[in-house]
């Protein structure tokens, strides 16, 4: 199979980039998803297990957040749990 590449990348308000991460969760738990930008389209169908990576950096000014996730046809072993919580702003 051909390697296929998508890339995207935008400025945007933190409710679009929302809005994306929940199409992907979405599709995910469907166990398919289809990206589209312009003309360019890439349908993923993820393997059983999925591997998430997640790498955070804080400054005082700026800060990253970095996801990645990843598959293979074949199943794994599972890792440790992550626990995501959302933390209220300060007034």
């Amino acid at each position: 199979m051909a390697k296929e590449i998508f890339e995207f990348a935008r400025i945007a308000s933190p409710e679009e980039v929302a809005e994306y991460l929940s199409s992907l969760a979405s599709g995910l738990k469907r166990g398919e998803v289809s990206l589209e930008s312009g003309e360019r389209s890439l349908h993923l169908v993820p393997g059983p297990e999925v591997k998430l990576d997640l790498r955070v950096k804080q400054r005082e000014e700026k800060g990253k957040l970095r996801l990645e996730i990843g598959w293979k046809r074949r199943a794994s072993t599972k890792a440790i749990e992550l626990r995501v919580a959302v933390v209220p702003r300060p007034s």
